[in-house]
């Protein structure tokens, strides 16, 4: 789980709440993976990361 974490925050796509997705490398791009940081003890702490087992479109072509 640390490794998908720190391959989000390096490479994800920006989300809202300051936090980043990875999506799959297909047409149209499926969310695979999201973490969202910031808590009330620090602004760079992880408050959430899970997988994504629905398959709801990220997006358009």
């Amino acid at each position: 789980m640390d490794g998908k974490i720190k391959k989000a925050i390096a490479n994800g796509v920006p989300i809202g709440r300051g936090g980043f997705s990875i999506y799959t490398n297909q047409c149209p791009p499926v969310e695979r993976f999201r973490t969202i940081i910031g808590t009330p003890a620090g602004l760079n702490d992880v408050l959430t990361a899970y997988n994504f087992t629905n398959l709801a479109s990220g997006g358009t072509c």
